[in-house]
Formats: structure tokens, C-alpha cells, sequence
């Protein structure tokens, strides 16, 4: 299975927002059209989206994906795995990259699957 990552990002201030993993390419991209058009903070500011294909790892049939991150306080050099249908799965990941890459915080996310994370937008300050 393939999902779609959603990312904007704010070109002014190089902020990243994980929109969220949609369950098809067609679906990421309107839910993108609609944020530049719509939704506060991404159609006010220079903001430009990507879409990643992400793979998932697991059998489970399910409505939420984890996903690990790491990363450095002050370093922009994240390191994320793929998505996978069982937390204890994504928990393995997390031991694997830990003993691969040198990073300060660690965290694993869910996800549900073509739910926005970032559905009221943002203000700068």
C-alpha cells in the first residue's frame, strides 16, 4: 500500500506543516488546493506544497499509520521512516534508526489516514 504526505511549507520563514497521509494522490493534491485557497496563514503567506509517496509496512487493515521521526534540536536534518499499521512495528523502526542515526529527540506519530492535522491553518506572530 502507498500513501500520500502532504507537507506545506512557509517560504518566508522555511516552517514546515504536515498537512497529513491521504489515500490517493488525487486526494492530496485538492485538500492542497483547497489549504492555498482557503485555509488561513496558506493562502495569505508564500507557502508551496510537496506530496511524497510513502511506503507502508504491515498487514494490518487499519485507519491510522505511525510514523518515526528524529531529529536534532538545531539542525533542519530530519530523519522519518516509512508508515506503518501497528504502533509495535513502528516501535522496531524506532530502535533500528536509533542505532543508525544520531539524533537528540525521537518521537513516533499517528496519523489517521485523509485526516488533516493542520485544519485550522496558522498566524505568524
Amino acid at each position: 500500500m502507498t500513501l500520500y504526505n502532504l507537507t506545506f511549507l512557509d517560504n518566508d520563514l522555511d516552517e514546515r506543516f504536515n498537512i497529513g497521509f491521504f489515500s490517493s494522490r488525487g486526494k492530496a493534491e485538492e485538500i492542497a488546493r483547497y489549504y492555498r485557497r482557503s485555509v488561513r496563514g496558506f493562502c495569505e503567506y508564500d507557502c508551496s506544497y510537496t506530496i511524497t509517496e510513502k511506503n507502508v509496512v504491515g498487514n494490518a487493515k487499519t485507519d491510522s499509520v505511525y510514523i518515526v521521526y528524529g531529529w536534532n534540536e538545531y539542525d533542519r536534518d530530519i530523519v522519518e521512516s516509512d508508515c506503518f499499521t501497528t504502533e509495535p512495528l513502528a516501535r522496531r523502526s524506532l530502535a533500528e534508526m536509533k542505532s543508525v542515526h544520531a539524533r537528540e529527540e525521537w518521537c513516533v506519530d499517528r496519523y489517521r489516514i485523509d485526516e488533516c492535522k493542520w485544519a485550522d491553518g496558522f498566524v505568524r506572530v
